[in-house]
């Protein structure tokens, strides 16, 4: 599976290249260490173009190879905003997408102000989800091959659109 990060709530989802020029990837690290926050620290071992999740009773270990996983991907999610006291801050109407270890990022110095999540997930094609941003919901889906980030509006016309190409709709 290829690795892709959101890095923030309407941000484009990027490929996370496991060999930078300071040398492989070592590690993958989810959320931030301190109080009222939880940081996970996934371990990446062996040598490829893609990873797959290896899980143990301790913990879980992204292993690289050569991997043919029929379209999935593995996606690090950075579902916090900019503060907002009154934002909530998850991965909302998600289909297709598989947790497998969370982080905890918070504001404020106790993080007790607000927090949200920073998961790795499999995410298979055809996976859809939602994630806010202070001001803004973004979709993200990921068709097997590439990422497509729309706002609700657009995702709106979109499934309005294939509703009319299938035959359905009503004439007014």
């Amino acid at each position: 599976m290829k690795l892709y990060q959101i890095e923030y709530p309407g941000s484009a989802p990027s490929h996370l290249g496991l060999d930078t020029e300071a040398g492989p990837l070592s590690e993958v690290r989810l959320g931030e260490a301190g109080r009222g926050r939880e940081e996970g620290i996934i371990p990446i071992i062996g040598e490829g173009p893609d990873v797959r999740v290896k899980k143990t009773d301790d913990g879980v270990v992204l292993v690289r190879g050569n991997w043919d996983d029929e379209g999935r991907c593995l996606a690090v999610i950075n579902a916090v905003g900019g503060y907002d006291r009154y934002r909530s801050y998850g991965i909302f109407d998600a289909q297709g997408v598989e947790a497998i270890l969370s982080g905890t990022i918070a504001f404020g110095q106790a993080g007790r102000t607000n927090s949200g999540e920073e998961i790795l997930a499999i995410v298979a094609p055809g996976a859809t989800f939602r994630l806010n941003s202070k001001y803004a919901s973004t979709w993200y889906m990921w068709t097997g091959t590439e990422w497509q980030v729309e706002s609700p509006e657009e995702r709106k016309a979109r499934l309005a659109l294939q509703k009319v190409e299938q035959g359905g709709g009503e004439w007014l």
